[in-house]
């Protein structure tokens, strides 16, 4: 059996929850964290650690942007925080809207509009045309009944 072998069999047959070494967990042969610092210096305080933090972190443009021009104020927070709820608002005021509008498949004598993709050819309408002749020839017709019977009541066309 090689190295491998024996470390892959001590893994697997230790209990269950200590197969694996935990960061921050004494490992075997290591001193306790509590031992490994100086017993006189006292902690870092919270400005400290943020400061040897932002430190470490210089090479990234969110930490050097505020690095530069500071952290974001307390203002800009809360107008981007009330610019998302009255967006938020806006969409549903519109979506209320939307869902009380009748739809003309629920209004009488509508038939209900088929679901077309975004990008198809708009709906014929032919009803229209049809409409506009039946509605000038009619007109054309009532017009001149009534041009011909003026004529006939003053005694006929003059020729």
């Amino acid at each position: 059996m090689t190295v491998t072998d024996t470390r892959v069999r001590s893994v697997l047959a230790a209990p269950r929850g200590h197969r694996f070494s935990r960061p921050g967990s004494l490992q075997p042969g290591s001193l306790p964290p509590t031992t490994s610092r100086p017993m006189d210096t006292l902690p870092e305080s919270h400005q400290d650690r943020r400061e040897r933090l932002l430190r470490q972190m210089q090479d990234n443009p969110r930490v050097a942007y505020m690095l530069e021009h500071g952290p974001v104020p307390h203002w800009a927070k809360v107008a981007r925080q009330q610019q998302e709820r009255a967006e938020r608002k806006a969409k549903e005021a519109r979506a209320a809207r939307l869902s009380e509008e009748p739809v003309p498949a629920d209004l009488p004598g509508m038939l209900p509009r088929g679901s077309r993709g975004r990008h198809r050819a708009p709906r014929r309408w032919w009803s229209w045309p049809a409409l506009a002749i039946s509605s000038v020839l009619l007109f054309g017709h009532a017009s001149t009944e009534a041009v011909g019977q003026a004529a006939t009541r003053t005694g006929g066309f003059p020729l």
